[in-house]
């Protein structure tokens, strides 16, 4: 999964999801999965994408965190 984790203050909440939907939208992608929380002031949402390309950009724009991403084949020694 091609994930990013974006932390936005709870009162800037509207205005940034307004700006992640003209993102999307005109990169012509969507979500796989959008999960969100609050952590006290802030608001923490998890976006996944199909594409790393896609992944890479939205944390690019919104400052986001990438998430490691994980092998099924485990840890090579």
């Amino acid at each position: 999964m091609r994930s990013v984790t974006v932390r936005v203050l709870a009162a800037n909440l509207a205005r940034k999801m307004v700006l992640m939907r003209e993102w999307l939208d005109l990169n012509r992608c969507e979500p796989t999965r959008f999960d969100c929380g609050k952590n006290g002031a802030e608001v923490v949402w998890f976006v996944a994408f199909s594409s790393d390309i896609a992944a890479e950009g939205f944390a690019r724009r919104f400052g986001g965190e990438r998430a490691r991403q994980r092998t099924s084949r485990g840890s090579s020694r």
